[in-house]
């Protein structure tokens, strides 16, 4: 299936809350194998997000390395471009009623769509 990295990037906080929960066997184990995929997107996205920020920061004394007012528009334009690339993965939507018994917010069940059939 076709993700673009803003769904992948939105949605590892809830993955890992999801490792947490009650949930049958191949779904449990579907998920860690998923997780450990997306893990490494995201450390690639991190990578780039870090050397925009190398691009369009300022070091300051406190803070190491900061987007400045004046670059923030150019560093959220291009990390925006990057966060609509698509990539394949290698999923096969699960349907949303296996985890009827995990209790998540419509906010957090908004970043995981994409990972569920109806």
């Amino acid at each position: 299936m076709k993700v673009k990295l803003l769904e992948i990037y939105s949605s590892v906080s809830v993955m890992n809350k999801l490792l947490d929960a009650e949930l049958p066997a191949s779904v449990a184990f579907q998920l860690t194998k998923l997780l450990k995929t997306l893990n490494e997107e995201i450390k690639v996205i991190e990578d780039q997000r870090v050397k925009l920020v190398s691009k369009h920061g300022e070091t300051t004394e406190n803070q190491g390395v900061t987007v400045s007012e004046a670059n923030k528009q150019a560093f959220l334009k291009e990390f925006g471009e990057l966060l609509e690339t698509e990539i394949e993965l290698n999923w096969t939507p699960v349907p949303v009623s296996k985890f009827d018994s995990v209790n998540m917010s419509a906010n957090d069940l908004l970043k995981i769509a994409f990972l569920f059939s109806e």
